[in-house]
């Protein structure tokens, strides 16, 4: 079965030609995904960013736990780690650059929700805590890291926290002006009313069905993308790593590209930062699989850099939704455009330090 998956002896147009065809499946499905998340969410009255954060941030991360497992319990803990603190910043850096398809306004000036604050802050509490972990060093507890075991509880405590926000009044934006298709000022007319009449248990099978769809195709991404880095001679550096981390972000990219075109901008915001509240929470299924100590102790300032990089980012985020500011530049907004120049210097950074 391993040999199956061990795509690094077939060629390299077959990969390619196998990627592509992924990336394609994981587009559709993402696109159509989004569509049921939003009806799902009309249909059970929950917000649209909650929504945005637990489903589709839940649904896309499948793609890393695939990844991150074989990378585990084959002895490669670092390879798992890498690419779960990569996503973090790359998923960030896929938010500011599909910023231009919310028109001439900046995407951060649409959204006046404090679950968003809340949802990012939580983020950057998770990042800090996980650079901790992996600064001081982790001690086995019943053959699992202690910091990773107490990583594990706060991100499930991150999510039942954010689910009990998401219904709580605690302050609203008082210059708040309604803008087309701003999900916070328009109650969704009569599409709304037709979803929340929409039946349940049908909206659950195709929404469980088009994860399902995700998941195998991400898997054939993250294991063609693994073999072209390697057979392109990229798999010993660092663009390598981005490549893979690139390949497994591939869903989130679908589905924040589908709910901006369906102006759901609190979606996509939210699938962003769930996607990278569910990596963290992956770090847990590393240390499980590995059997080599506590993962956390098998990083280095490659790791906790990574790690700082998605706080900076996170933070420059959560500035823009406080600003909410709707002056573009090149087509996005300010905080769209500084999350872009950190990432490109926090990668030229790591470059120096894993190439």
């Amino acid at each position: 079965m391993s040999e199956l998956l061990d795509f690094s002896g077939r060629s390299v147009w077959f990969n390619v030609t196998l990627f592509a065809a992924a990336a394609a499946i994981v587009w559709i499905a993402g696109t159509r995904m989004v569509r049921l998340v939003d009806r799902l969410a009309d249909r059970t009255g929950m917000g649209k960013g909650f929504a945005g954060m637990l489903l589709l941030g839940g649904i896309v991360s499948l793609t890393e736990i695939s990844t991150v497992s074989t990378a585990a319990f084959t002895g490669s803990p670092l390879l798992a780690l890498n690419n779960l603190l990569g996503s973090e910043s790359i998923n960030l850096f896929l938010l500011a650059a599909v910023d231009p398809l919310t028109g001439r306004e900046a995407l951060t000036s649409f959204i006046a929700k404090p679950a968003m604050l809340f949802q990012g802050t939580m983020g950057i509490v998770l990042l800090a805590f996980t650079a901790l972990a992996m600064a001081v060093g982790d001690v086995l507890v019943f053959g699992v890291g202690l910091w990773s075991s107490a990583l594990f509880l706060l991100c499930l405590g991150a999510l039942w926290m954010s689910a009990r926000y998401e219904h709580r009044k605690v302050w609203t934006v008082q210059d708040q002006t309604e803008k087309p298709g701003d999900e916070s000022g328009d109650d969704g007319g009569p599409d709304r009313d037709k979803h929340r009449q929409e039946s349940l248990g049908p909206l659950c099978l195709k929404l469980t069905a088009l994860a399902g769809v995700i998941l195998l195709a991400g898997l054939f991404l993250s294991l063609t993308g693994d073999a072209l880095a390697e057979q392109t001679g990229l798999g010993a550096s660092f663009v390598g790593f981005l490549l893979v981390g690139i390949s497994t972000s591939l869903p989130e990219l679908s589905t924040i590209t589908a709910a901006l075109r369906m102006k759901r901008h609190e979606m996509a915001v939210g699938d962003i930062l769930g996607s990278n509240v569910f990596n963290l929470l992956l770090v847990f299924l590393t240390d499980v699989l590995y059997v080599g100590g506590p993962v956390l102790n098998q990083v280095g300032r490659f790791e906790i850099v990574a790690s700082l990089l998605a706080i900076v980012m996170t933070g420059i985020l959560l500035l823009g939704l406080l600003e909410r500011r709707d002056k573009t530049v090149l087509g996005m907004g300010y905080d769209s455009a500084a999350m872009l120049a950190v990432f490109l210097g926090g990668v030229a950074i790591l470059y120096g330090f894993g190439g």
